[in-house]
């Protein structure tokens, strides 16, 4: 039923009427109604109008209404008596109305921005990604701090794909796609981005022939529906890509050789110190014409046909083109020796690389909405945490990316595509480079810088930016810096403001990280619900529910927008939240009204989302949410898009142009690497500033050409030890749904989700039967109980764990939980940084043990 006809509905004596939001389970924002009557919401169901998941919804989106009417859910301001944090022990809260909390938080704001700015430090998390995060940014930076941050532990896809495609985010092109390999990646089985929207499209994909192909240690349930599953040993994938590159272009020679020339760095002339050589008075790139026999700048427009291979003098400088090094250094992975790292026989490699090249189809067009396109209906894909989460994970995810660049499947039809590089009305939020290269200018406050990212220099912030010249914010030197480098860092943090995080249990070894919270002598934590962090705390405010909330746009379109339309969905609140309970972003609005920020608050708003000149935002005026939600609205789409045509509507859709969806099948685009010279520099540069503060960080990432050399846990690993490996279940969401009342009978009813996953055979070894109860003890001392649950369907190696069970809180339901939390097995160490995108290696050995 269209949201406008379901809004008409009413009843005597009180409302019956179903209302058009968005969920915020996870951070996907699927489009949902939710009926309420008599002002109680009774039911949700997915918005049929609503493109990101076209009416359909997930367990999680259905169980919302469990989390707004959670009688554990908070509802009043609390601070801590007790000052001793962690599992075990009663914070003793005590209520505190609103205006005390205010004032609290407010006097602690203004002596430290008196004192010293950097002094306060704000941890945003992925459930406050809308309005809170630009409202949070501007506040962040009126007051003057450089500790704003927003980010995952476990995120080096985005690194990656920033790097290779100038993108935030790839997808398979699923409605061309003819064989599509995953590598750790539970794309289409409701979990990752675009969860409802990539399950119908590989589900339709899968119907309509496509081949898929899955390379992970656990059967998942995207793997239990393949074509094919193969196991390889944990970490290993990015010896897997590099050597299905090798075959590919070095044995089989196949590649979109055009392609590579027109829209890749592949010809640029590197010299012997691994940069490229530049034409003396332009200072471009030079690639050698095999024409004319000398070397021209790249984007010369006499250059007739580009070299790919060979060796060539230039000034008495030996140089090759870059794609000949990338084929020299691949060739060190060929299959027999990638057999004996991951498992993966020699002829399974080489049998996908021929079937890749193959049904790539080089040189092939296809005609769609009446323009002629390349057609390359491959892809190779790598999603979040999994195979790009270890310490070379920016080099597996671009190994893994490489071999869609080699046969010319990167956005264009059937092939990978970039989902934010193209915005509405084609603008670009790409740029090109001095050296023609493709980068990132699409800006996101608190996001990621752009690549090659700044010069590395001493630190200034908390996490340490500055040591991650390449990456994004490194949310896991949160812990480390305060714990093992506080020296690093030029004050001392006085106040944290977390904001819809769980820090305390979505990264390694949560011990550790209760440790480096206790550093610091004022924490306060926003939240909507109760979780490990709030209860850490020393102030706790409570935040609208998802329900409560009203947030514009909500689909996340700087980050990925996938199909056929572009969208802007409006959050609607199907419910009032109890008295003391405000909006993340009425919350910041009222700091900065009370220590004087409220002005330049404003202007940085302004500036930020480019609101229109009848609806900007004035001088010192205090706003309300709901007012810069509004002004935003008719900024975007005309003054007679406001709140209520949003009431009746629920969001504003329409079909993308082909340009849109397909941009190098169109338009003329900045080139892709297949070498990384900036990276060499930025290595040396970092290597300098490290040798000033007297570290010796492992820099061996930084190379000109993906390199894999293993994690800390091959190097280490004993006879007796499992690799412990987590994976998503489709009904739960990070540390974030545990609670939930029916989610946990869904757990409990799951075969594996509360379970340890064993392989048969290695539990036969240890003498464990199915259901024993077992004991995992990891290498950084932890240790937990579990039931086996033993199957073929994991590698003889590995002990599977689901979700981010293992709950603590005092909040959570006693029986809501019995699972076993992977994060805890995951050493804290500078080792398991990930030190080109400041993300960090979820590597975690374990013995395991039957209990009597």
């Amino acid at each position: 039923m269209p949201a406008a006809e379901q809004q008409g509905r009413s009843a005597a004596g009180g409302d019956d009427i179903w209302i058009p939001s968005v969920c915020k389970m996870c951070g996907n924002a699927c489009g949902i109604l939710v009926h309420r009557v008599n002002g109680i919401v009774v039911k949700i169901e997915g918005n049929p109008d609503n493109p990101h998941n076209f009416g359909k919804l997930c367990a999680k989106g259905h169980s919302a209404v469990m989390a707004l009417y959670d009688p554990r859910r908070l509802r009043s301001c609390l601070i801590r008596t007790n000052p001793k944090k962690g599992p075990g022990q009663d914070p003793g809260w005590r209520e505190i109305s609103w205006e005390q909390a205010m004032v609290e938080v407010a006097a602690r704001l203004r002596q430290i921005k008196t004192e010293d700015p950097r002094k306060v430090m704000f941890v945003n998390g992925i459930t406050e990604i809308e309005m809170s995060r630009d409202v949070g940014a501007a506040f962040g930076a009126a007051f003057g701090t450089p500790n704003y941050t927003t980010g995952v532990s476990f995120g080096t896809h985005t690194r990656v794909s920033f790097l290779n495609t100038g993108s935030m985010h790839s997808e398979p092109d699923l409605e061309y796609c003819r064989l599509l390999i995953l590598f750790g990646s539970q794309k289409g089985s409701i979990s990752g981005h675009d969860t409802m929207k990539s399950a119908m499209g590989m589900a339709n994909a899968r119907e309509r022939g496509m081949k898929l192909v899955v390379f992970d240690p656990l059967c998942s349930p995207t793997a239990s529906k393949a074509d094919e599953w193969i196991p390889l040993v944990p970490g290993t994938d990015g010896a897997v890509a590099l050597s299905l590159l090798h075959v590919l272009i070095n044995e089989l020679g196949n590649m979109d050789k055009a392609f590579l020339a027109e829209q890749s760095n592949a010809p640029y002339l590197v010299g012997p110190t691994g940069r490229y050589l530049r034409h003396a008075q332009s200072g471009k790139p030079l690639v050698w014409d095999q024409a004319t026999g000398s070397a021209r700048a790249y984007d010369d427009p006499g250059v007739a046909a580009p070299a790919l291979a060979g060796d060539f003098d230039v000034g008495g400088q030996t140089c090759r083109p870059a794609l000949e090094l990338l084929r020299a250094h691949v060739a060190q992975f060929p299959p027999e020796r990638v057999e004996t790292i991951s498992t993966v026989p020699a002829q399974t490699l080489r049998r996908l690389a021929r079937e890749f090249g193959a049904t790539a189809q080089v040189g092939a067009t296809v005609q769609i909405g009446g323009a002629r396109m390349p057609f390359r209906p491959v892809c190779s894909f790598a999603d979040s945490r999994g195979s790009t989460c270890h310490t070379q994970g920016v080099w597996t995810g671009t190994a893994i990316q490489l071999l869609n660049v080699m046969v010319g499947a990167v956005d264009v039809p059937g092939g990978a595509i970039s989902t934010s590089i193209v915005g509405p009305g084609e603008r670009l939020r790409i740029g090109g480079t001095p050296d023609g290269m493709i980068v990132f200018r699409g800006g996101r406050p608190g996001g990621e810088a752009q690549y090659p990212g700044p010069r590395p220099r001493a630190p200034e912030t908390v996490e340490l930016h500055e040591l991650f010249p390449i990456g994004k914010q490194p949310r896991p030197m949160l812990g480390l810096a305060l714990l093992d480098f506080p020296e690093l860092i030029p004050y001392r943090v006085e106040l944290l403001i977390i904001l819809g995080s769980n820090v305390v249990m979505s990264g390694a070894d949560p011990k550790r990280v209760i440790q480096a919270l206790e550093k610091i002598p004022f924490v306060v934590a926003l939240g909507d619900r109760w979780d490990e962090t709030l209860e850490c705390a020393d102030l706790v405010i409570p935040t609208a529910q998802g329900l409560e909330r009203l947030d514009f746009p909500v689909n996340r379109l700087e980050g990925w927008v996938t199909g056929r339309h572009w969208y802007f969905t409006a959050r609607l609140p199907a419910a009032e939240p109890p008295p003391d309970v405000r909006h993340t972003v009425d919350i910041f609005l009222e700091w900065a009204a009370r220590i004087g920020l409220t002005a330049d608050v404003n202007e940085r708003l302004n500036q930020q989302l480019g609101l229109s000149e009848r609806e900007i935002l004035e001088g010192g005026r205090r706003y309300t949410n709901r007012e810069i939600v509004e002004r935003r609205m008719r900024s975007m789409f005309g003054a007679d898009h406001d709140l209520g045509w949003f009431h009746k509507n629920g969001l504003v859709a329409w079909e993308r142009k082909l340009s849109e969806r397909y941009p190098r099948g169109v338009l003329k685009l900045p080139r892709l690497p297949v070498y990384f010279p900036d990276i060499l520099d930025r290595g040396q540069e970092l290597r300098e500033v490290l040798d000033r503060l007297g570290l010796e960080w492992d820099l061996s990432s930084y190379r000109a050409l993906p390199v894999w050399h293993g994690c800390w846990s091959h190097r280490s690993r004993r006879p007796d030890h499992l690799f412990v490996v987590n994976y998503k279940l489709p009904f739960q969401t990070s540390t974030t749904t545990q609670y939930n009342p029916w989610l946990t009978e869904l757990s409990k009813r799951h075969p594996k989700a509360l379970y340890v996953t064993l392989n048969r055979e290695a539990a036969r070894r240890r003498g464990i039967a199915d259901g024993d109860e077992i004991e995992l003890v990891g290498v950084n001392g932890h240790s937990a109980r579990g039931r086996a649950r033993l199957s073929e369907c994991v590698h003889p190696d590995v002990a599977a764990i689901a979700s981010c069970f293992g709950h603590w809180s005092r909040g959570h339901p006693a029986d809501s939980d019995n699972g076993v939390n992977f994060n805890s097995f995951v050493p804290l160490d500078i080792r398991g940084m990930e030190m080109l995108s400041g993300d960090y290696d979820h590597c975690a050995l374990v013995t395991v043990q039957k209990l009597p």
